[in-house]
């Protein structure tokens, strides 16, 4: 479990304010770690920006923001590259007319390395001959003229003047041919194209093509009347969402027209009308419409809006269907005059992804954001209950911090301002409907982000649905430095199935998993497990219980991980504890060996490193050795040179691979034969240095770290190796100053070679 991921790490530093990107960029790998660069306070204003627009949230920008110079350097120094390549396409929907023509050459670079997609590219370079050069699919052309057009929203077809004549006929013609792929860009085509596009497209595509009118101009729809007209006569129920939102938004008589006689033959699909548009924006006659025939629908669905507009006192059934057109239309008075158990149906009938509906209406209430997703549409809700901008943040920074892998909740949360209301901020990151009472006290009582990181790890440790190795580290990163004292209190104050998930009865462990005729032994096991710090004793009954409830023998073996990740500065009680299991446990646990000398040598491992006994064990069984490599690097360097000592020779064999084909990988053109002979003559009889050979060739920055560290263990070594070694391994191992320093008069280095690296690794997870 690498607690230092190089994503996590960059995160936090720009949490901490960090501007330069060369520091910041890995945080941008994970999307996750992005929305919370874009959301949390303190972030650079320029960080965030790029943040947004990787998780793909770019409504998160205000106007100045995306006119931002810094802004704008910033992105263009990340063109070609894996961050740039997250940001273009958001920045591509948002960008300034034309931004992309100062850059034109590395864009287009960046399309040929695969780093930039390219329409996107087109897009920010505008209308040029250059940009249609780019183009030939017909979905990229689609997206790259509709990107055009919106940019001119006083001329919609003014990218059409300034490509060369033979460019622009073949994009239209590219079009014409694909008329299902050019309905996105519709009303930023010649009016004539336009209509015979949309006579010669599918039906299924037509409401594709109605989106494209709500986010066009007013003057790109007033001259596409006829074609809006055809696009109405043509619609059908399964349209009445699009045509909603176009009537909403353009308020055109005919637009309205179209959903009037969709709802009059179909009032039950009243649900995709109100789940668009917030009541008030609904026209008189439409809302009439559907209020008129709640008594007489068979869905419920105009019964439920009616009863959220308070026109009707009996409740209709709750269902989801009904719930998501309730929450759309409900007024915060008929929602508060609800009974709580009321209250407590509808929510639960509520879906996730329908959240935001619940929000629009009746405002950012922490029991319906601790289930909502973080998306455009959530934003849109939070913000139709704030003008501040901050205020619209620090409400979503939860909803953000609820996706985190679990194993940085600590760590991020730690390094967060404190939040305006510390009890919904931890309501929402757990997805907990209701705060309990106690822990409301708790946390008003403990003011403090890291007790707030804390509660909100154990709490969602307890939920169970992460992986066990997962929460078992969380759980010891969260409680490192809290005493008996501090961590009882906290228990004290969660639900009773949390605090059994994590604080398990002794007896019903003894009784479950013990072998019969170890009982007591394993019960002074469990007594030594009590006497340890909570953040290893913690996870380990959390283990413990979970290896207890489990039947699935995966969830089984993942639970033993877990165990050997919390025990594994305790080694000697893991070792105490898997003794004394029962059969299918200890299977789960440290399965045994049928050779008496390793499983004497597996014994002795345990008591070193309980996680890589545990690797090593399920490796050995199940002849799968990779993962052995990876409890090898995360462990400390002098562990690792220790361990790899223990290891039995089939694992050692299995790590390393062809010895031959290693030193072939790891040479410079034409040097494996001299590497051999250097290796040979150094010590013939030590593999380490085959290791960190091995480790230098991971994709994987940590492990090749770690090689580079094992190697330094002997510099004098390693100044024999650097020449016979790739150009690109010797600057890896030339970043430590003692390999530096003993290789320091040896020749520069010649032109790199080719620098393949083998795939990383999947750690296990359970």
């Amino acid at each position: 479990m690498n607690l230092e991921s190089s994503d996590l790490a960059a995160t936090l530093h720009a949490l901490c304010g960090e501007s330069d990107l060369r520091v910041i960029a890995p945080a941008f790998s994970n999307r996750r770690f992005a929305r919370m660069l874009a959301l949390a306070p303190g972030v650079n204003v320029v960080v965030s920006a790029l943040g947004a627009l990787v998780d793909g949230l770019p409504d998160l920008l205000t106007p100045a923001v995306r006119a931002s110079p810094a802004l704008s350097a910033a992105i263009a120094s990340l063109i070609g590259t894996d961050a740039g390549h997250h940001i273009l396409g958001s920045w591509a929907n948002v960008a300034p007319a034309g931004w992309g023509a100062a850059h034109a050459a590395a864009l287009i670079d960046a399309v040929r390395h695969d780093r930039c997609a390219r329409w996107a590219a087109a897009a920010l370079m505008g209308p040029t001959s250059d940009a249609a050069a780019l183009l030939y699919a017909a979905q990229d052309i689609a997206l790259a003229i509709r990107r055009w057009g919106q940019t001119t929203p006083d001329d919609p077809t003014a990218w059409m003047n300034t490509l060369p004549l033979a460019e622009r006929d073949r994009l239209l013609d590219a079009l014409y041919h694909a008329p299902d792929d050019a309905a996105i860009c519709l009303p930023w085509l010649p009016k004539a194209g336009a209509a015979n596009i949309v006579d010669r497209s599918d039906r299924a595509y037509l409401s594709l093509a109605i989106d494209a009118y709500v986010a066009a101009s007013p003057i790109a729809r007033a001259h596409h009347v006829g074609v809006l007209s055809t696009l109405f006569q043509r619609a059908e129920r399964y349209d009445l969402a699009k045509l909603t939102r176009l009537a909403v938004a353009s308020r055109m008589d005919a637009a309205w027209a179209a959903v009037v006689q969709i709802l009059r033959e179909a009032p039950n699909d009243a649900g995709r009308v109100v789940v668009v548009a917030p009541w008030d924006d609904v026209r008189p006659d439409v809302q009439d419409i559907i209020l008129s025939a709640a008594d007489n629908d068979s869905t419920s669905i105009c019964a439920a809006i009616a009863f959220a507009r308070g026109v009707r006192k009996r409740p209709p059934p709750t269902t989801g269907t009904t719930a998501r057109a309730f929450f759309a239309a409900v007024t915060p008075k008929v929602w508060n005059a609800l009974p709580m158990e009321m209250q407590r149906v509808w929510c639960t009938q509520l879906a996730a992804w329908h959240m935001p509906l619940a929000v629009r209406s009746l405002g950012p209430d922490p029991t319906f954001l601790a289930r909502a997703y973080l998306n455009a549409d959530v934003i849109a809700a939070v913000r139709c209950h704030f003008h501040d901008d901050s205020d619209l943040r620090h409400t979503l920074l939860p909803v953000a911090v609820r996706d985190l892998p679990l194993i940085a909740v600590p760590d991020i949360v730690g390094a967060l301002l404190p939040p305006p209301d510390p009890v919904a901020f931890v309501q929402i990151v757990c997805g907990e409907r209701e705060m309990p009472p106690a822990l409301h006290d708790w946390i008003t009582a403990h003011p403090t982000p890291h007790a707030y990181g804390t509660a909100a790890t154990i709490l969602r440790a307890a939920e169970q649905s992460d992986a066990i190795a997962a929460r078992c580290a969380a759980l010891a990163q969260a409680l490192a430095d809290w005493s008996w004292e501090e961590t009882d209190a906290l228990l004290a104050a969660l639900p009773d199935d949390t605090h059994a998930a994590l604080h398990p009865n002794a007896d019903a462990l003894t009784a479950a998993l013990a072998h019969p005729d170890r009982r007591d032994a394993f019960r002074q096991a469990l007594d030594a497990l009590a006497a340890l710090p909570p953040a290893a004793a913690l996870p380990a009954s959390h283990a413990l219980t979970v290896l207890m409830q489990a039947t699935n023998p995966l969830v089984q073996q993942g639970a033993g991980e877990g165990l050997a990740q919390a025990l594994r500065d305790h080694g000697r009680i893991f070792a105490d504890i898997a003794r004394t299991l029962d059969d299918v446990a200890r299977d789960a646990v440290l399965p045994r060996w049928d050779d008496p000398h390793d499983e004497s040598a597996l014994e002795d491992l345990a008591a070193v490193d309980p996680l890589v006994a545990h690797y090593v064990a399920h490796a050995l069984r199940d002849g799968n050795a990779a993962v052995v490599l990876d409890a090898l690097a995360d462990s400390s360097l002098e562990k690792t040179l220790h361990l790899w000592r223990l290891l039995p020779d089939t694992i050692r064999s299995a790590i390393l691979g062809d010895g031959d084909a290693l030193l072939t990988d790891v040479a410079a053109p034409g040097r494996a034969d001299a590497l051999a002979q250097t290796l040979q003559a150094w010590n013939a009889d030590d593999p380490l240095a085959l290791l960190a050979l091995r480790m230098l060739i991971e994709n994987d920055e940590a492990r090749r770290a770690r090689g580079a560290a094992i190697l330094a263990q002997q510099p004098d070594l390693s100044a024999s190796l650097l020449l016979l070694l790739r150009e690109d391994l010797r600057a890896v191992l030339v970043r430590d100053p003692r390999i530096a320093v003993a290789g320091a008069d040896l020749p520069p280095p010649s032109s790199p070679a080719p620098a393949p690296m083998l795939p990383r690794r999947r750690r296990r997870s359970r």
